[in-house]
């Protein structure tokens, strides 16, 4: 449910100039203040924390930062701090993986094997399944999470030696189902890697972003992040002291410290800066050219199921607004999206880095009606979102006193009763009473 706050009929578009130096985009313009009120006031009901961008028909009408982006320093986030994008990640890996076929030097009709040796096990997969995620391969997830020693990172290497000792089964014939698979894309990190001779951070940092003047993007290992100066780190909520702390701190979270080392599916840094260099230069066909631009942002069809993805990327095809390509991202706290409307040269990107999960959907629903010409609402806050977070200086006592005060919140109690669950369950008997006096006998 979204109420509205501000119902604009017409964008309060700023003026802007715009030139392109050297494959570098040099812009001089004003905020849209209507968009900067919107994310001010999300800020400050701790709803968001992060950056964006966003450009209407080819003109950037926003670009602005919000909030800390290392808590332990206290550095603000700026539009060129860099986060950890998640899967946002994979529209990399494909334009890689297409960058060599461009070149004649890989195959994407072509067996899997033909890159990764005879030794691959599944002699039916090809490359182009991997890209569209048909292949039928299972997560590698759920298993590294059982068996692995957690004192060590997990690499592709490790991952592709899983899949060639333990052979799982395929979830489904290859080319005939989709099933998104971060293991696909590993495993297309590594047919790089036998095409080029290099690491797919290698190839990207001279074949895409040292083109696309993208100083702030790359692979950065784990331990290194909390102390860089313009880095993001991801951070989830402690319930227990109500302060944001390192994901793999929390019991059952450590994966994501011992899974940190894959490249492919995950894992690439980057700013909103140099995300508007990403957009601005896949235009000017330098990275992918007329022919790869129209495999990346085509819809690839399983034989028997329905998809909407191309290579790296979800593809829409909209009545009014032509051609949409997006992805999505979300991995130990991060929240990342990209939203490019090809016919137009619109775009947004959002990045935030406090694990505001439900908060982002409501915040992309939004963003995406704005950009698109409709009126600008504020999305319903969940009193349970910010419940979790000031908890720890509530009290039985005080804690109705807080609920008059937050009135306007959506006070959804089957979520306030699974809250209090957690909290008995968590033998944190002086919370659950807290929420206790916020659900109706």
């Amino acid at each position: 449910m979204i109420r509205c706050l501000l119902l604009l009929t017409v964008l309060s578009v700023i003026g802007c100039k715009q030139q392109v130096v050297k494959g570098k985009i040099e812009t001089t313009f004003k905020n849209d203040t209507v968009l900067d009120s919107f994310f001010s006031v999300l800020h400050e009901k701790k709803m968001f924390n992060g950056a964006v961008a966003i450009k209407k028909q080819g003109k950037l009408i926003f670009k602005k930062g919000y909030g800390i982006a290392n808590f332990e320093m206290g550095t603000p986030f700026t539009p060129n701090t860099a986060m950890e994008i998640a899967s946002v990640s994979k529209q990399f890996t494909a334009a890689a993986v297409l960058k060599l076929y461009s070149e004649g030097k890989l195959d994407i009709s072509q067996y899997v094997r033909q890159y990764l040796g005879d030794d691959f096990p599944y002699k039916e997969i090809k490359v182009y399944q991997l890209l569209n995620h048909s292949s039928g391969l299972a997560d590698y997830e759920d298993y590294f999470k059982e068996h692995w020693d957690t004192s060590k990172i997990a690499d592709n290497r490790d991952i592709l030696q899983y899949f060639m000792k333990e052979q799982p089964p395929l979830i489904s014939k290859p080319g005939s189902r989709y099933h998104y698979s971060n293991s696909g894309y590993v495993l297309l990190a590594e047919v790089v890697r036998s095409v080029s001779g290099q690491s797919l951070d290698e190839y990207l940092e001279k074949e895409v972003f040292a083109i696309s003047g993208m100083v702030n993007s790359g692979f950065y290992d784990r331990d290194t992040i909390w102390e860089l100066k313009n880095y993001a780190p991801g951070y989830f909520l402690d319930p227990i002291q109500c302060t944001y702390i390192k994901p793999e701190l929390l019991k059952g979270k450590e994966y994501y410290h011992f899974l940190s080392g894959r490249l492919g599916s995950g894992r690439l840094s980057s700013s909103v800066e140099d995300l508007i260099k990403w957009d601005s230069i896949l235009y000017k066909g330098a990275i992918l050219n007329t022919e790869t631009s129209k495999l990346a942002f085509t819809v690839h069809m399983p034989e028997n199921d329905f998809s909407d993805y191309g290579f790296g990327w979800h593809v829409q095809e909209d009545e009014d607004l032509g051609k949409i390509v997006y992805h999505t991202g979300s991995w130990a706290g991060n929240h990342s999206y990209i939203k490019r409307f090809t016919d137009d040269e619109s775009l947004i990107i959002i990045l935030n880095n406090t694990h505001e999960s439900a908060n982002m959907k409501a915040i992309r629903t939004t963003i995406d009606a704005y950009v698109s010409g409709k009126g600008l609402s504020f999305p319903d806050q969940k009193a349970v979102d910010l419940l979790e977070k000031e908890i720890c200086q509530l009290s039985p006592e005080t804690v109705e006193t807080w609920k008059n005060e937050h009135k306007d919140l959506d006070w959804d109690e089957t979520d306030l009763t699974a809250l209090k669950k957690r909290y008995i369950e968590n033998k944190e008997p002086e919370k659950a009473k807290i929420v206790s006096k916020l659900i109706s006998k």
